[in-house]
């Protein structure tokens, strides 16, 4: 299984639940080989390092998701999640999920909204103690030494 194949089935997998047709994953493929859109994106060490640990699967993919939307809004991996997405969105059965009118009224949609919210704050948080650890020392690794400082 290849990089774009691993992507597209976690990706797939934390926006659906559901494993990706072959249609799908066809259709990732196809967009990354045809597409200029993401060919421009200048993946630092850090966005590889996401993109490569969201792939993993979609409790990874959620974490990456869950730190890019706060703290890198532009990064390759909050990318790749809206191309899926856009092709879930095309493509059956992941459409129907995705399009499901959720049921219980309004107790029920003020339970979903408490509950996702209680776990998008867990995701940031546990995405902050295991990324930021790691942008802070790629930040480090890559700061020129300090003017002034001798070397011995």
């Amino acid at each position: 299984m290849d990089q774009l194949e691993r992507e597209c089935r976690s990706y797939t997998r934390y926006l659906t639940g559901q494993r990706p047709s072959p249609y799908v994953i066809d259709k990732y493929r196809d967009f990354h080989g045809r597409s200029d859109a993401l060919a421009d994106l200048k993946f630092d060490p850090f966005d590889q390092f996401l993109v490569e640990t969201s792939a993993r699967g979609p409790l990874w993919a959620r974490l990456a998701d869950s730190y890019a939307s706060r703290f890198r809004k532009e990064s390759a991996v909050r990318k790749k999640l809206v191309v899926a997405l856009a092709i879930l969105e095309c493509a059956p059965p992941s459409f129907e999920v995705l399009d499901a009118v959720d049921c219980g009224g309004t107790a029920g949609a003020i339970l979903r909204l408490g509950w996702g919210a209680a776990v998008c704050v867990v995701c940031v948080l546990v995405s902050l103690a295991l990324f930021g650890p790691v942008r802070l020392g790629q930040m480090l690794a890559r700061r020129p030494p300090a003017a002034g400082v001798l070397e011995r």
